[in-house]
């Protein structure tokens, strides 16, 4: 079984999940390539058994480099037969009254808007960074910062993970159950 995790980030957090998910996959003796989609080196997909696609959320929006691989892969995401699955990281997806809408808009709304089908799909926390040490910029520190006014615990000066570390290995193992379901 080999595995494609391809992801869009802006800041990292996604990247980071899509490493920890290549971590269970190869834990699960599943070969793994991870590509951050910005890159356009973009395989094939039927040298996989298994597709995770991932992207980050900031005001509303996927990755553009995310948006732009589905676009050109749809056709190929569409025909793939063997597990896929989307998620998203979005600060309002740890929000448990958002928690359905953003999984829905984000992720259910989103894909089919571009004619896409997955077989799961999920919305995880992400990480609003508004610390001196960050990367963000300032005015999207700014946007962060009236954005976390909603989530819980929020720091305004520091670095605010709501990735749910359990959830997003829950998810992995159910997409490295379906895989070996189709094997």
């Amino acid at each position: 079984m080999r595995v494609l995790i391809a992801y869009g980030t802006r800041y990292g957090a996604t990247e980071e999940v899509a490493e920890r998910m290549a971590e269970w996959l190869k834990a699960a003796n599943i070969e793994v390539d991870i590509i951050n989609v910005k890159a356009n080196q973009w395989p094939e997909l039927t040298e996989y058994t298994g597709l995770i696609i991932g992207s980050g959320i900031k005001i509303g929006q996927w990755t553009k480099e995310i948006k732009n691989f589905i676009k050109k892969k749809k056709d190929a995401i569409n025909k793939f037969d063997g597990s896929k699955v989307f998620f998203v990281c979005s600060g309002y997806a740890a929000i448990p009254e958002r928690y359905q809408e953003i999984k829905e808009e984000y992720c259910l709304k989103a894909l089919t808007d571009l004619g896409v089908t997955v077989d799961d799909y999920e919305a995880f926390g992400g990480i609003m960074n508004v610390s001196p040490s960050s990367n963000v910029g300032w005015l999207n520190k700014q946007i962060l910062k009236v954005a976390g006014k909603e989530s819980p615990n929020f720091d305004p000066k520091g670095i605010n993970d709501y990735r749910n570390w359990t959830k997003i290995e829950e998810f992995t193992q159910t997409f490295i159950q379906s895989l070996k379901d189709k094997s």
